[in-house]
């Protein structure tokens, strides 16, 4: 399954063999399923020039390799994007210009030939992760499919109101203070004492009654 990482390759047409380890490194990219782009691959200069080509690129792409050598320190040294030999194009390098303008947008790897040394890298990639091609190519293709993430603007999503669930209704029940509850029997038993306390009370007033009756008749 291809794998949509976009790679540029920036390097140095320093020989005939060098051109050979950054076609070879492409092709071996490509065949992995990477998306890899490199100017030799042009079959003509690009109508908007070299450098408005080349920054496109950048801005398209997920990594940038560096393939750093010493003629491409010293391009990168004099400013020099494109060799003067325009006729025998030879290759686009990355100036401290177009590096700063693209930096924070491209992720920017150096790679240094099989038996290449760590000074021949350029001054912003000093101290990064560097690998010796082809021996550390395995990590190099780690590092190229797990491509970092591109922030993108986002609009925020409203929260959309739902019915709640039986649970929050339970929960919310629960919480509720609950109104204290008179038993049946409860209500009984006072009436049972209220229909006693008005037993006594006729018992009482027929026999104060009938007491005054027996009086009054005794006179």
């Amino acid at each position: 399954m291809p794998n949509h990482t976009r790679v540029f390759i920036s390097y140095s047409h320093d020989s005939e063999h060098h051109l050979q380890f950054v076609l070879e490194l492409a092709e071996r990219l490509i065949e992995d399923g990477f998306n890899c782009v490199l100017d030799f691959y042009l079959d003509e200069s690009p109508d908007e020039g070299w450098r408005a080509w080349l920054e496109t690129e950048l801005a398209a792409a997920d990594f940038a390799l560096v393939i750093c050598t010493p003629d491409y320190l010293e391009r990168y040294r004099v400013n020099e994007l494109v060799a003067p030999d325009t006729e025998n194009f030879s290759g686009l390098v990355i100036t401290e210009a177009i590096y700063n303008g693209y930096a924070t947008r491209t992720k920017f790897v150096p790679v240094l030939p099989e038996g290449g040394k760590l000074q021949d890298i350029i001054p912003p990639l000093q101290g990064q992760n560097t690998f010796e091609l082809m021996l550390d190519y395995l990590g190099l293709h780690q590092l190229l499919k797990n491509r970092p993430i591109r922030l993108t603007q986002t609009t925020p999503q409203a929260m959309g109101w739902s019915e709640p669930s039986a649970t929050n209704s339970k929960l919310e029940q629960l919480t509720q203070p609950q109104p204290t509850l008179i038993t049946p029997l409860k209500v009984s038993a006072n009436s049972d004492k209220k229909n006693k306390l008005f037993f006594y009370l006729a018992i009482l007033s027929g026999a104060l009654i009938l007491g005054t009756l027996i009086a009054l008749l005794g006179f």
